[in-house]
């Protein structure tokens, strides 16, 4: 969908490993992205708007990119800290619902992976 660099920035990171992404295109430039995880029954769900993507990293990249690689862009030291995020979230949490991407970033899952109510 035109209009949606970082979205298209992120569905591109996301099929580099080769598994399949289920992209669905919703209201108020708004994407749900699903792909299966070796770590989990389930698919992943990641819900994502264009502005908060873009907020997230712009945000994320300032914070690290100099710690990271002074070399690359903001928005792409950011990419590649949301995806550590996203990683690390599947590989310990509950993941069972979707999983949402704010202006702030990755907002994590409460419960631990096995944790029962």
């Amino acid at each position: 969908m035109a209009g949606l660099p970082y979205v298209e920035e992120l569905i591109r990171r996301l099929r580099l490993d080769g598994r399949p992404l289920d992209v669905e295109y919703g209201a108020n430039r708004t994407v749900t992205l699903t792909q299966r995880s070796d770590d989990v029954d389930e698919p992943v769900r990641l819900v994502v708007s264009e502005p908060d993507l873009a907020s997230a990293v712009t945000w994320l990249g300032g914070e690290c990119r100099d710690l990271l690689g002074p070399d690359q862009s903001v928005e792409s030291a950011g990419f590649d800290l949301l995806l550590v995020h996203v990683d690390e979230v599947v590989a310990t949490r509950d993941v069972s619902e979707p999983l949402l991407i704010t202006s702030g970033g990755l907002q994590w899952p409460r419960r631990h992976r096995g944790h029962r109510t």
